[in-house]
C-alpha cells in the first residue's frame, strides 16, 4: 500500500485526546485494550489510541494485508526480495514438520539436542563457551540469562566482542581440558567471532588438549566450518532461509540446550509455536502480535516519537533489551521502501532499555518529565524468579505505579514538581518466566517486528546496512599491520596516523 496513506493516519493520531480524558469518557477502556495470548497478557489502554484511530489502524493493517503477507511467510514464499530468500524462522518449531524446510530444520534439533544431551552428561566437562556475535550470540545469550532458574547443566557463558578482554574475562577462571565451545557463525567467517574462536583453539591446545574434541560449530556454511577443522559429528546446521536474528530457535541454540537440556528447549520451541499458530489464526482485531505492532507502528510513524524505551521488570530478562535492539532495528532500520524507493516517513524506533527498578533512579527523569515523548513497554512476571515474595511484590508494584505515572502526571504549579503525563506505555505480563512462556514472548516480538516492516513498506530480512563498516575495517586492519594509513580513508586517515604513533609508543616500552 502507498505510503500516501500516512498522513491521514497522523491526522487520526493527532485527533486523540489525552489519556486521562480517553479513560474518563471510556469506563471500558481497559478491557477494550487488554489482550492475553499464549500466557502473555497485555494491556495496551495506556497508549494514545482511541476507537477511531483504531479503526483506521485496523483499516490500514486490512488494506496493508497482513494476514495474507503472514500466510506468505508461513508457507515459504520468498518475503526477503532483495535477497530472493524465504524467512521461515516459523519452520524450525513446526512440530509438525509440515514444510520440506521444517524436516529439514528437525533432522538438525535432534542432532543439536542430542549432542547437548552428551555434553551435559559428560563429567569431564563443566563449561561451554559459545563464541559468536549478532544473532549468534544476542538470542541464545539472553535465553539462558532469562532461563537462569532452568539452567541445571554445565556452565554456559558467551564471547562476542573482538575486545580481547572479553574473551580474557570469560576463560581466566576456566579449565581447558573441562572446556567446550561452540563457534556459531552464519557464514563462518564473520571477522570477530572467527578470530576468537583462533584464540580459543590456541588457548586449547597450549595446555596441550586435543582441541578437536571441544569444539562444535553452528552454521549455514559447514563446508568452511569442516574446512576449519570442526569434526563432522560435532557440525550442525542451519540455513540461508533463517536470518540470524531470528534464529535462537535453531541450532543456534545449542549453547541453550547445553543449559537447560532437551525437555526445556522443547517447551521453549513449543511456546514460540503457540504463538505462530495465534498469529496465523486469529483475525487481527484480537491478534496480539498485530495490536502489538500498530502501537510501535503508531508511536514510531503517526505519533513521531523517534524512540521506544523496553524496561523488563525482571532481572533475569536484563539482556531482553539488547535482544530486541537488534531485532527490531536491524530489520527494520532502514531509508528506503521493499521496492528501493526513498521512504516517505519514519522507519523503525531507536529501541533502548534497561531493567526496572534501576532505570527509575537513572533515565526516568527524563521518561517523566523530560521534553521528548518515549513510549515504554514495561515487561513483567506474576510469579517471582527470586526467593522473596514480598520483594517481587514491591517490584511489580514499581512497574504498575511507573505505568500510571507516565500516563496521568501530576499537576503542580512549580513546574519543577508538575508531570504532564499522557506518556504512552504497555504493560505485557507473563504468568511465569518459564521457556515456554519466554519462547511466546520471542516469537511475539519476532512477528510484531515483521509486521513492522510490512506496515512502513520495508524488507525487515535483509541487513545490508550493516556491509560498509565491515568492508572498511579490513581496510583499517591492514592500515595497522602495515603501520601505514590508507590515503582512501580520507575522514579518519589523521586519526589513524596518530592511533599508529601511540602504538608504536606502547610497543617500545
Amino acid at each position: 500500500m502507498s505510503h500516501s496513506s500516512h498522513p491521514a493516519l497522523r491526522e487520526a493520531a493527532q485527533r486523540v485526546a489525552p489519556l486521562s480524558e480517553l479513560f474518563a469518557s471510556q469506563p471500558g477502556r481497559a478491557k477494550l485494550f487488554t489482550f492475553d495470548a499464549c500466557g502473555i497478557h497485555a494491556d495496551f489502554s495506556r497508549q494514545s489510541i482511541d476507537n477511531d484511530f483504531f479503526i483506521a489502524l485496523l483499516q490500514y493493517v486490512s488494506d496493508t494485508r497482513i494476514r495474507e503477507l503472514l500466510m506468505a511467510m508461513f508457507v515459504g514464499q520468498k518475503m526477503n526480495a532483495t535477497e530472493n530468500r524465504a524467512a521461515m524462522h516459523i519452520a524450525l518449531r513446526d512440530s509438525r514438520q509440515s514444510s520440506p524446510e521444517a524436516k529439514a530444520a528437525h533432522v538438525q534439533l535432534q542432532r543439536a539436542l542430542t549432542l547437548a544431551e552428551m555434553v551435559r552428561s559428560m563429567d569431564h566437562i563443566d563449561a561451554v563457551v559459545n563464541i559468536g556475535i549478532g544473532g549468534s550470540d544476542l538470542g541464545p545469550a539472553m535465553a539462558t540469562r532469562a532461563l537462569r532458574t532452568f539452567c541445571d547443566g554445565p556452565i554456559v557463558r558467551y564471547v562476542s566482542n573482538i575486545d580481547p578482554a572479553d574473551l580474557d574475562s570469560v576463560l581466566h577462571d576456566l579449565n581447558p581440558a573441562r572446556t567446550v565451545f561452540v563457534v556459531s557463525s552464519k557464514t563462518f567467517t564473520t571477522l570477530e567471532t572467527m578470530h576468537n574462536a583462533e584464540r580459543a583453539r590456541e588457548w586449547v591446545s597450549n595446555a596441550g588438549v586435543e582441541w578437536s574434541q571441544r569444539f562444535f560449530a553452528a552454521t549455514a556454511n559447514p563446508p568452511a566450518a569442516l574446512a576449519w577443522g570442526i569434526e563432522p559429528d560435532h557440525c550442525l546446521e542451519f540455513y540461508e532461509w533463517v536470518g540470524g536474528r531470528f534464529s535462537v530457535s535453531s541450532v543456534i541454540g545449542f549453547p541453550l540446550m547445553c543449559a537447560v537440556g532437551r525437555q526445556n528447549f522443547e517447551a521453549f520451541l513449543a511456546g514460540m509455536e503457540s504463538m505462530d499458530h495465534h498469529v496465523v489464526t486469529t483475525d487481527a482485531p484480537s491478534n496480539l502480535a498485530v495490536m502489538h505492532a500498530l502501537t510501535w507502528f503508531a508511536n514510531a510513524i503517526c505519533h513521531e516519537l523517534p524512540t521506544v524505551a523496553v524496561i523488563p521488570y525482571s532481572h533475569d530478562l536484563a539482556r531482553f533489551p539488547a535482544f530486541l535492539q537488534q531485532l527490531v532495528m536491524e530489520s527494520n532500520g532502514k531509508s528506503v521502501d521493499i521496492d528501493g524507493a526513498p521512504l516517505a516517513t519514519a522507519s523503525s524506533p531507536v529501541v533502548w532499555g534497561e531493567p526496572g527498578t534501576n532505570g527509575q533512579h537513572a533515565f526516568f527523569q527524563l521518561l517523566h518529565q523530560g521534553m521528548q515523548t518515549v513510549p515504554v513497554e514495561f515487561i513483567g512476571v506474576v510469579e517471582p524468579t527470586g526467593s522473596h515474595q514480598e520483594a517481587h511484590d514491591l517490584l511489580v508494584a514499581n512497574m504498575l505505579a511507573q505505568s500510571e505515572a507516565l500516563a496521568v502526571g501530576h499537576a503542580h504549579s512549580d513546574g519543577h514538581r508538575n508531570f504532564s503525563g499522557n506518556r504512552p506505555s504497555t504493560v505485557l505480563m507473563l504468568q511465569r518466566l518459564d521457556p515456554h512462556h519466554l519462547g511466546a514472548l520471542v516469537s511475539l516480538y519476532e512477528h510484531s517486528t515483521a509486521i513492522q516492516g510490512w506496515l512502513i513498506g520495508v524488507n525487515s530480512f535483509d541487513q545490508f546496512g550493516v556491509e560498509l563498516g565491515k568492508e572498511m575495517a579490513k581496510v583499517s586492519a591492514q592500515s595497522i599491520a602495515k603501520e601505514v594509513a590508507d590515503p582512501s580513508q580520507t575522514m579518519t586517515h589523521p586519526l589513524m596516523e596518530w592511533y599508529l604513533q601511540a602504538r608504536k609508543k606502547f610497543l617500545a616500552r
